[in-house]
């Protein structure tokens, strides 16, 4: 029986390797320029350049378009933001904190800390899709479970707020949805840390935000 051919199987490992660099640098770049400047606005020439890529078909050969490498790069930071969410709705579960909104509030600030303090731009890439919805549709995996979106915040928010009318806590989840995102992608931007004395007042103002009682104004229009 033949040897296996050894320098085959390092040949390929490495360039297998090599290859799964070339993709990280290219959705790093993509990620800290879409972050900067939206997505529209930022040419696969510039993203190519960034990641410091001489050939200039390399974004097609790795993700076949733009939207492909957009998606990829949700995939790839969703997957690191989602051991960290799944820790703490895991914790939540456990304490019996699931419908509280403190613990709404921070399970999705958190993992978008630990990722800014990673040095990521997926914060302030999040914002700027945010701003589009169309274009939200057009990237977003199907597949994946978007513990981030407005509409699974607004499940969370449900389920802690059951008291408010439902036309409240659908416009209280859009503010925190967009105030988060903006805010952190904001710090981000300007590489500006955030401690975490900063980090629970924050916080306290959007969870301030979500149970704020609803005025008798607001009620008579809610009711008009």
């Amino acid at each position: 029986m033949p040897e296996p051919d050894v320098t085959v199987d390092r040949s390929a490992r490495r360039k297998h390797s090599s290859g799964e660099a070339t993709r990280v640098a290219l959705m790093v770049a993509a990620e800290t320029l879409f972050a900067a400047r939206g997505i529209e606005a930022v040419t696969l020439r510039e993203i190519q350049l960034a990641a410091g890529q001489s050939n200039t078909s390399v974004i097609g050969y790795h993700f076949t378009s733009r939207e492909g490498l957009v998606r990829a790069l949700i995939e790839y930071r969703h997957a690191e933001l989602n051991a960290d969410r799944e820790q703490m709705l895991a914790a939540m579960t456990a304490d019996g904190t699931a419908a509280d909104p403190r613990a709404v509030v921070w399970l999705m600030v958190r993992p978008l800390v630990n990722s800014i303090r990673r040095g990521e731009m997926f914060a302030p890439f999040l914002a700027r899709l945010s701003e589009d919805p169309q274009a939200r549709s057009v990237y977003w995996p199907n597949h994946l479970d978007d513990a981030w979106s407005s509409d699974e915040m607004e499940r969370r928010v449900d389920a802690a707020l059951q008291d408010l009318p439902a036309r409240i806590r659908r416009g209280r989840t859009y503010q925190l949805y967009n105030s988060v995102l903006n805010l952190l992608g904001d710090r981000a931007r300007v590489g500006s840390p955030i401690s975490e004395a900063q980090l629970h007042n924050y916080v306290d103002g959007w969870v301030g935000m979500l149970t704020a009682p609803v005025s008798y104004a607001t009620r008579a229009l809610l009711t008009d």
